[in-house]
């Protein structure tokens, strides 16, 4: 679900390629940890034709952090395009 040039900057300030960040996804689904992180505050909001900023809070243990995620509608399909989480609090 990300387009080919998929980038993601992680609350560290890291940037993270499309190849790490599925990895890692891969990783994590071989040994699921159980969690209930709730999301609020959601946004939405056309950048262009196809083009949406989705903007959340994410409450994990003992910390919150703020998301960003910019998503591309192409050929009937939504695919991430960009990512971004920031400490809150």
């Amino acid at each position: 679900m990300t387009t080919e040039d998929f980038f993601e900057i992680g609350a560290s300030g890291k940037i993270y390629r499309r190849d790490f960040v599925i990895a890692n996804l891969l990783e994590r689904y071989e040994q699921p940890e159980p969690h209930d992180w709730p999301c609020r505050d959601f946004s939405i909001r056309r950048l262009a034709e196809n083009l949406y900023l989705l903007n959340y809070t994410l409450d994990e243990p003992g910390r919150t952090t703020l998301r960003t995620t910019i998503w591309q509608s192409s050929g009937g399909s939504w695919k991430i395009v960009f990512h971004q989480g920031t400490i809150a609090g």
